[in-house]
């Protein structure tokens, strides 16, 4: 307790200094457009002042609470252990089809509705659960599979604590609250195996503003929030082409941010079918002239023959079937070797050829695919080939080509010429 008044005396005398700042003023300089040193001229007006010292107390005292959050969770063991728990939880619900389901209510739960919808858009699924509607009926969106996040700043709330007994026991129960210990919520105290994330606040609304309205309390949770989702969505998107950034830009096509940063376009990237997901062909091998077993024989007068291996072709028909089972219908018979579904379409005559048959022209190393960025539009590749087409009669851009998409220096997918010029 001691050393929770010590760090909230602390913040207090940093409220209208530069020094809780963590970004130094050089890169501040950097971010934001300078601002003139002392306040503009105008004409001394007492409501005006007091308007914009409310202003600045109000900033001031949220950017304190910020402060203090995030130095609870670089120092405090319990906050550190709880939010690690809570991202490994989350992810791995979302790795088993399962998903998020907040719930909160009034402010809170206001909250919660924002973070549903920064999960969804980075590719966490979740869901929103209204305490009241849970009781009468919603209890029936929970599945085997979901994690439950509760929002409330005072850890005691009613409505949730009506809910608690009600929420299955298996699933995972990450608390967001004020509270830093485990014993003095309700709600943890009655859920063992709960998970806790504190988001205490320096000093009570009604200490700072008067009002015991929902402020800084909703501003560390709503921090806090965004914390969890991009750390979530870092733990479980974190392959090449599978990034956060990729996923946010699949999910957010439209609006200010798809079309003022460019991303509401189509990227090869998204179209490209990826090599890690093309089915492989096993190559083996056969026995030929397998000694034959008589009744009369036996392992002790056994006739010890040496048998011949001989390697085991691939057929076309052998891609056939597996392009079958394939959701793209491209098939992989090496590490660096794939089948082109337009390829195996226009296979005609004896389909129990080797696929190496060269009048078939069936196989394409990655290596020789026509490299192209998997940030590239659709539409400027699209137009490139058409270009390279016309003026040069590029071999390499005929029907039956294959692009290789590169994403971070190498070839993550593919792309059939022919498919792209018809979408």
């Amino acid at each position: 307790m001691n050393n929770l008044r010590s760090d909230t005396e602390f913040f207090r005398n940093l409220r209208n200094r530069e020094a809780h700042l963590s970004l130094s003023p050089t890169k501040l300089s950097a971010m934001v457009p300078a601002l003139p040193i002392t306040p503009p001229a105008m004409e001394a007006d007492p409501e005006v002042e007091r308007i914009l010292a409310t202003a600045v107390h109000v900033l001031s005292t949220e950017a304190t609470a910020l402060s203090y959050l995030s130095r609870l969770y670089a120092t405090d063991p319990i906050s550190r252990g709880g939010f690690v728990k809570a991202v490994e939880a989350i992810a791995a619900s979302n790795m088993n089809d399962g998903k998020t389901i907040i719930i909160g209510v009034g402010k809170s739960g206001k909250i919660g509705e924002k973070l549903v919808a920064t999960m969804n858009s980075l590719g966490l699924s979740a869901s929103f659960m209204h305490p009241i509607e849970a009781l009468h009926g919603d209890l029936g969106m929970v599945k085997p599979k979901d994690v439950l996040l509760l929002i409330t700043f005072s850890g005691n709330t009613p409505e949730l604590l009506s809910l608690l007994p009600h929420l299955p026991k298996h699933l995972p129960l990450i608390a967001l609250t004020s509270h830093t210990s485990y014993h003095t919520s309700q709600i943890t105290r009655g859920r063992p195996g709960a998970i806790l994330l504190p988001a205490p606040i320096p000093e009570p609304e009604t200490v700072s503003f008067g009002i015991s309205a929902p402020t800084t309390s909703t501003t560390v949770a709503l921090a806090l929030g965004d914390a969890l989702a991009v750390a979530c969505a870092r733990q479980l998107h974190n392959h090449d082409g599978n990034t956060p950034a990729d996923v946010f830009r699949r999910n957010h096509p439209g609006g200010a941010i798809g079309l003022g940063t460019g991303k509401g376009v189509v990227r090869m990237s998204d179209l490209a079918t990826r090599l890690d997901e093309i089915p492989v062909i096993p190559c083996g091998s056969r026995a030929l002239d397998s000694p034959p077993i008589s009744s009369s024989s036996s392992e002790s007068d056994l006739e010890v023959t040496e048998w011949r291996v001989a390697p085991l072709s691939i057929r076309v028909v052998d891609c056939l079937i597996a392009a079958v089972g394939s959701k793209s219908g491209w098939v992989k018979i090496s590490l660096d070797e794939i089948i082109p579904p337009g390829r195996l379409q226009r296979v005609r005559g004896n389909v129990h050829v080797d696929v190496y048959d060269p009048d078939l022209a069936l196989v394409v190393s990655t290596n020789e695919t026509v490299k192209v960025s998997g940030d590239s539009s659709v539409d400027d590749i699209r137009k490139w080939i058409i270009a390279s087409r016309d003026e040069r009669h590029d071999p390499m851009l005929q029907a039956g080509a294959v692009l290789g998409v590169v994403v971070g220096g190498e070839v993550m997918g593919v792309v059939e010429v022919d498919e792209l010029m018809r979408k």
